[in-house]
């Protein structure tokens, strides 16, 4: 363990003995707050289906959302959330703010899928003095009611912790969001370039060892379209990377790729297309959520691939690469995989 890490570790460990105290007794769930100020894209799209379940089981029932206004987009768009409330992240100052705000409006649970709780995450839990808490892995943790535990799928995380709150879930299929304006513009791009039955493809995750090099793009692009040839093909992009795709398209024919602005656009491509090929878990996920054909790219962690694994009803075919994306060759791709 390097000394960075050991300072962490004696960091937690101060502060859950300073901040870890006992909630209160079990109470029946009235007002829900979810803690999302960590999520990301893929975390809504594996928990959408949590908010439409409660208010299935009971419309009377409030759910509010801790998030950033960077992912405030998400859940502004879902109907069934009732509240949202901002923090910035690693801003203490905030969480100490809204804490306080949160503890004035009395929620009976909060659930708080977090892995590894930071302090200032479990002052944020403190300060809200609900009745009830529902965590992952906080077995050890006293202010936690309930947890959830063992490695698992994030979204059968999501529907244990309902049930934990006598909520049944009938179906865990995502509610991926929509936008209209984002919707017809892609209709648009697919009509005046004469796309149909193409295939998305996204070469690129967050990290630097998720984005494949633009010499190995063009090998996995003539690999594909080898065999199946004629097939359209949409690169899945966002705004820094758009000119060099766009620049690399055009050594290929029938190889597009949309101006895209907004998360919103790529989920109007992925609902469009045959099959999605990806390394970038946010989109696997959306294609999920529409049962699409999928193969994706996934590094060698099973704890990681245990709880962000593909969920589609769909065919679903996934290599594994050890270190780096580029370590992969398209021949890896087995020809019978490729719609």
């Amino acid at each position: 363990m390097s000394f960075k890490q050991a300072l962490r570790v004696l960091r937690l460990s101060i502060g859950k003995r300073l901040l870890d105290k006992k909630s209160g007794d079990r109470v029946k769930a009235r007002r829900i707050l979810f803690m999302r100020q960590d999520g990301k894209l893929g975390d809504y799209m594996v928990s959408s289906f949590c908010y439409r379940e409660i208010k299935n089981y009971d419309p009377t029932i409030h759910i509010a959302v801790v998030c950033t206004k960077k992912d405030a987009y998400l859940y502004e768009s879902n109907p069934y959330i009732d509240a949202l409330y901002f923090v910035r992240s690693k801003r203490i100052s905030d969480y100490i703010l809204i804490g306080k705000r949160l503890a004035k409006l009395k929620y009976d649970v909060v659930i708080d899928p977090t892995d590894v709780l930071r302090n200032r995450d479990l002052l944020l839990l403190r300060l809200i003095r609900a009745s009830n808490y529902i965590g992952y892995n906080k077995s050890a943790y006293k202010l936690f009611s309930a947890s959830v535990e063992g490695v698992q799928h994030y979204s059968l995380l999501y529907k244990k912790a309902l049930e934990l709150i006598d909520i049944p879930v009938q179906n865990i299929q995502y509610d991926i969001p929509t936008d209209r304006q984002a919707e017809q513009e892609i209709d648009l791009f697919l009509q005046d370039n004469a796309i149909d039955n193409y295939l998305a493809i996204n070469f690129y995750g967050a990290a630097s060892s998720r984005k494949m090099s633009v010499e190995n793009i063009k090998k996995h692009v003539h690999y594909i379209q080898q065999h199946v040839p004629g097939r359209a093909i949409v690169l899945l992009s966002y705004p820094e990377k758009y000119s060099e795709l766009s620049l690399l398209s055009q050594e290929f024919s029938h190889v597009y790729v949309h101006p895209t602005q907004n998360v919103f656009h790529t989920i109007a491509l992925i609902r469009r297309c045959l099959q999605l090929i990806s390394v970038d878990t946010s989109t696997i996920h959306i294609a999920s959520g529409f049962n699409k054909k999928i193969i994706a790219w996934y590094g060698k962690n099973e704890i990681v691939y245990k709880q962000w694994h593909p969920d589609s009803q769909a065919d679903v075919h996934v290599l594994f690469y050890d270190k780096q994306l580029n370590e992969l060759s398209p021949e890896q791709i087995s020809p019978q995989w490729i719609v």
